[in-house]
């Protein structure tokens, strides 16, 4: 992936980014289904490949049809963006499920078990060692 000090490539992933931001909006005014945000565009140094990471709004069967939908889509997303980019090649997209908001709502799940239990505090023995 991209080096965050090479800034040829966190451009095109910054536009690439926006783009299939777009074409997403567009496809999905005439196929309504889940909503699809794009969270992060990750590009190779060589600019010839794009891993779009993407997060679905729905259960796990709207999570699966709209992946699914868009490994299909792939050829369209990569013409709608190489019409939009002046690059000599545009770079082959890869979508990629984000699986960060389950990260964060897990780790929210646990900060709160640990709310819910009483810690031993200073005047309270532990066992002994």
């Amino acid at each position: 992936m991209a080096k965050p000090s090479y800034p040829r490539a966190r451009r095109l992933a910054e536009t690439v980014r926006r783009l299939v931001g777009e074409w997403l909006e567009n496809e999905q005014v005439d196929q309504p289904g889940p909503l699809v945000t794009v969270t992060d565009v990750r590009v190779t140094s060589d600019l010839h490949r794009a891993t779009v990471f993407f997060t679905v709004l729905g259960d796990e069967q709207e999570q699966a049809a709209a992946a699914a939908w868009l490994a299909e889509s792939t050829g369209r997303a990569r013409t709608f963006v190489a019409t939009q980019v002046r690059l000599r090649h545009a770079p082959t997209l890869e979508f990629v499920s984000d699986d960060v908001p389950g990260r964060g709502a897990r780790i929210d799940r646990l900060l709160t078990e640990l709310g819910t239990t009483e810690p031993a505090g200073p005047d309270q023995e532990g066992p002994q060692a």
